[in-house]
């Protein structure tokens, strides 16, 4: 797993100067730019709704006595998106806002459950050493 996320980790920012070069030599700088910048001020927009919405989701859930697990999930997934949205390039951007759309955010989600199920359900304990 670790070697998974170091690979992204140095992969990711070398993809991500070569579709900007290309970006930047097939339409220009100040058109790149501002695609960059216009996608970064939409994604914020989205991320602040979608947070507000999950934010009532879990205050619901728990008012009902619920355990607010797919809600938490959810943010989590926001929170990524924007953390990724906030990474200047292309492909981060897009990723980014591709995980604002409720269904791709739903099979994200799903996605996640899955991970985090076979993580934890076999009784493992992970620690982290720092």
């Amino acid at each position: 797993m670790f070697k998974r996320i170091l690979a992204l980790l140095l992969i990711v920012p070398v993809i991500e100067m070569l579709i900007l070069i290309e970006s930047g030599r097939r339409f220009g700088f100040w058109p790149t730019l501002g695609f960059i910048v216009v996608m970064g001020i939409i994604g914020i927009v989205l991320i602040r709704s979608q947070g507000f919405v999950v934010i009532n989701n879990i205050k619901l859930e728990l008012a009902h006595g619920q355990i607010p697990t797919s809600s938490v999930l959810e943010g989590m997934i926001i929170i990524a998106s924007g953390l990724l949205l906030l990474t200047p390039g292309l492909l981060t951007d897009f990723i980014g806002l591709t995980l604002l759309i409720p269904p791709v955010r739903n099979y994200a989600k799903n996605i996640l459950k899955n991970i985090l199920i076979k993580v934890f359900l076999p009784g493992r304990i992970v620690r982290i050493r720092w």
